[in-house]
């Protein structure tokens, strides 16, 4: 792999194999909701019946635009937020979430066409998917366009739904485990989200179809393709939007799930093992460097078979082809963020202009009730949440290559090049000093009650689960990935002191530190050492 066509090659491997599972698992949710249905029903009784099957499989290839379009607009990075003071619009507000992440998307024309697609995938899937499920005819069935309103509002309230939610962002796992557990731990999810959005969908539907009904008088005929048909029409809908949501959210979690997978970029007796790495840095899709980052931390961690592929990096002298356009990206990533979160705390910014110490206890992170005060901080938060994974990787290469250098590197090329080994001592100081920041700040200020509506949503989203939030008293404003990604960097950090020592403690005087003043560093560098962190 080390070409576009590779990649791409790659790409569509996985999407096949996800239409392949795809496929299983909508046999078995066919299976389960003909069983499901009165012994007496027509479904019930298409369990044995190959016409039934038939149009089963046919609704089936209904869903495949839907799991298309779900690829289309599949990502590793949220959509930037958007901040409007003036409106009071936060990047966590729900009117900044709506046009950010189910419309305008990243402000490109694709990524417009590619949600506008989404949604008319999912609405011409609900209507067909309908129609092909309802019972046989019969005066108790619902009317053409009662069908149409209904799977049309279906169709938007799932893709509204997966795209205000962020299902669309990929997840990757801390622990990679084979697809069947891991869609084996996500089936109660899916099918409780099966039986909700049908049910959402029946009220506005309903409205929506009464609103559209003409007022002149009608013949018999044409009231009947208006007609909802009663309790049994209204079931009829609901059983076969059952159906088409489940089709549709078990694509999308078979989606996450083989694209989350380790991507091998090159095999053990590869003879230019660094080269499809390198390419892969250099890709413009965000999904193939992220499957770069993370096989490179891997490699660099040591994982089985990949001695040849991390010794190679260091087998140029140069480091051109290895170390150096490595430890440039990962350090770009690193800077970039520990820029973007110290912007967002006052007390930093006024000690970098002024040379001083930073006073742990003098920011003020959020305005009152806890929400984010300005565009800086909610482009913190974003930083926090979307580029977790990315940074999580970059620093476990930096510190697993930098160890592996003590023994493999033969040339120096670590300690003689730049970047080289204080530079990376002194990114992983400056993301621990200014994660310290961030939250310490963070967790001394009340949230604001949320109200009833927000509540309700918050139920709605994570399907049921409500947690500390959900019973409305003052919670803390602590960004669960700030903390493990704290943990992480001090992992990372203490490899570093492990394996280097009191070494270190010469070099971090010769580098400015990314925050603070060269005393912090060198007292955070203490501590390490010292293992009190």
């Amino acid at each position: 792999m080390g070409t576009d066509a590779a990649f791409q090659d790659c790409s569509q491997w996985k999407l096949l194999g996800v239409a392949v599972w795809h496929f299983g698992l909508y046999l078995l949710g066919a299976a389960v909701w003909r069983a499901a249905a009165p012994p007496w029903s027509p479904h019930f009784l298409g369990l044995l019946s190959f016409k039934a099957w038939l149009l089963s499989l046919l609704a089936y290839a209904c869903t495949l635009p839907v799991l298309y379009t779900q690829r289309q607009v599949l990502t590793t990075l949220d959509v930037p937020p958007l901040y409007v003071s003036r409106l009071g619009w936060g990047g966590k507000s729900w009117p900044s979430l709506l046009i950010t992440r189910c419309i305008i998307r990243r402000r490109k024309l694709r990524d417009v066409l590619d949600v506008a697609l989404f949604y008319a995938a999912c609405c011409c899937s609900a209507c067909a998917g309908l129609y092909l499920l309802r019972p046989a005819a019969d005066s108790s069935r619902a009317g053409l366009q009662p069908l149409l309103v209904y799977g049309t509002v279906l169709g938007m309230l799932y893709g509204g739904s997966y795209l205000i939610r962020g299902k669309n962002v990929l997840s990757f796992p801390i622990l990679q485990r084979h697809r069947y557990f891991r869609m084996k731990q996500r089936m109660r999810a899916l099918a409780k989200s099966a039986l909700l959005l049908p049910s959402l969908a029946l009220l506005p539907a309903a409205l929506l179809s009464a609103l559209l009904a003409p007022t002149v008088a009608m013949s018999q005929r044409q009231q009947h393709q208006y007609a909802w048909g009663g309790v049994a029409g209204v079931l009829g809908l609901w059983r076969a939007g059952l159906l088409a949501c489940y089709a549709w959210g078990a694509g999308a979690h078979m989606l996450e799930i083989v694209f989350t997978e380790r991507v091998v970029m090159a095999g053990d007796d590869d003879p230019q093992p660094t080269g499809p790495l390198l390419a892969a840095l250099q890709h413009p899709d965000p999904i193939v460097q992220d499957w770069c980052l993370m096989d490179l931390a891997s490699v660099a961690e040591g994982a089985p078979g990949a001695a040849s592929r991390r010794a190679a990096i260091w087998a140029d002298e140069t480091g051109a082809n290895g170390w150096l356009p490595i430890s440039r990206y990962c350090l770009a990533e690193l800077r970039d963020f520990v820029g973007v979160l110290a912007a967002a705390l006052p007390s930093l910014q006024g000690a970098a202009a002024a040379g001083s110490g930073v006073k742990w206890n003098a920011l003020q992170l959020s305005a009152a009730g806890g929400k984010p005060a300005s565009s800086a901080q909610d482009a913190a938060l974003w930083h926090l949440q979307a580029r977790y994974c990315r940074l999580v990787w970059c620093m476990r290469s930096l510190s697993g290559l930098a160890a592996d250098a003590f023994t493999a590197d033969r040339y120096g090329v670590l300690h003689f090049s730049s970047p080289g080994l204080g530079d990376v001592l002194a990114a992983q100081l400056g993301v621990v000093a200014v994660l310290t920041a961030f939250i310490r700040h963070s967790s001394s200020i009340a949230v604001r009650p949320a109200s009833a509506a927000a509540r309700l949503l918050q139920r709605l989203s994570s399907a049921g689960s409500g947690g500390a939030c959900a019973n409305g008293g003052p919670q803390q404003h602590v960004d669960a990935a700030a903390c493990a990604l704290l943990d992480t960097a001090k992992t990372c950090t203490y490899r570093l002191t492990n394996t280097y020592g009191e070494v270190l403690a010469s070099v971090v005087v010769k580098y400015k530190p990314l925050v603070g003043t060269v005393g912090e560093a060198q007292a955070l560098l203490d501590s390490f050492l010292d293992h009190q962190q």
